[in-house]
């Protein structure tokens, strides 16, 4: 059953994301070309809105998102910060209106239509295997966020297999602190059950809270040194209080 309800979302997901996700790419780079970048960003997360509800609608989905409230607003200084559990979970953070680019796995750049997706988004390539090189991109994101594009990062480092949220990497938050960005943790729930673990083709419900942001500049040495465990905790409780892991539709 779960390779069907793959199979079934994947047919009928293909052919919108080709068309979307080319709208997308001429019209923002057009845009772009013209120095029209708050055009093109508009125009963009227009397109690829319309591409992910169509994502949800593929697998199943049924996004309850808590604390919208709490995006900052954009060209903010702004580091988005979740746990990490399925393919699922960028489109989610996005759906629920948290655009930023994502720090990604250098493995995604391999797949050339995404590839070129993920620029226009403005992600960052990550080599786990490299400190030097997680360095860079790290750095690479600090100097994004600072330009007012906000950044996300999934300090975890990779994807939870059992729902439990793994140790936060206090590395991944140097993208935020040297930025003296808004720090905004985001929990996510039931993304690994919608796209990759479901038994069943009912309807999935996802839950997202997105918290109050954390003013990074107004940290003390000490404070910064520890932030890492602070949001790792609020992302855990947030966690443990939203309905799962499988709700019917």
């Amino acid at each position: 059953m779960k390779a069907l309800r793959l199979t079934i979302g994947i047919i009928f997901l293909i052919p919108v994301f080709i068309v979307f996700g080319l709208l997308a790419l001429i019209i923002g780079n057009l845009l772009s070309l013209f120095h029209l970048e708050k055009a093109s960003e508009k125009c963009v997360h227009f397109l690829l809105g319309i591409l992910i509800r169509w994502i949800f609608i593929c697998f199943g989905v049924k996004l309850h998102v808590e604390g919208k409230e709490n995006i900052p607003a954009w060209g903010s200084h702004v580091c988005y910060i979740a746990n990490h559990q399925s393919a699922l979970d960028i489109p989610v953070l996005f759906g629920s209106g948290a655009w930023c680019g994502i720090v990604a796995k250098k493995e995604l750049y391999k797949i050339p239509f995404l590839h070129s997706l993920l620029n226009l988004l403005r992600c960052i390539p990550l080599d786990r295997s490299s400190l030097r090189a997680g360095l860079q991109s790290i750095l690479t994101g600090v100097e994004r966020i600072k330009s007012g594009y906000p950044m996300g990062i999934f300090p975890e480092g990779t994807r939870s297999k059992t729902g439990e949220i793994a140790e936060m990497k206090a590395g991944a938050f140097k993208m935020a602190t040297k930025a003296k960005a808004l720090l905004v943790p985001v929990a996510m729930k039931n993304t690994r059950t919608a796209f990759e673990a479901s038994d069943s083709l009912k309807r999935v419900h996802v839950y997202v809270k997105i918290m109050k942001p954390i003013d990074t500049s107004l940290l003390s040495e000490e404070e910064v040194k520890n932030i890492h465990t602070v949001a790792e905790n609020m992302v855990r409780e947030a966690y443990a209080v939203l309905p799962g892991p499988y709700a019917k539709g």
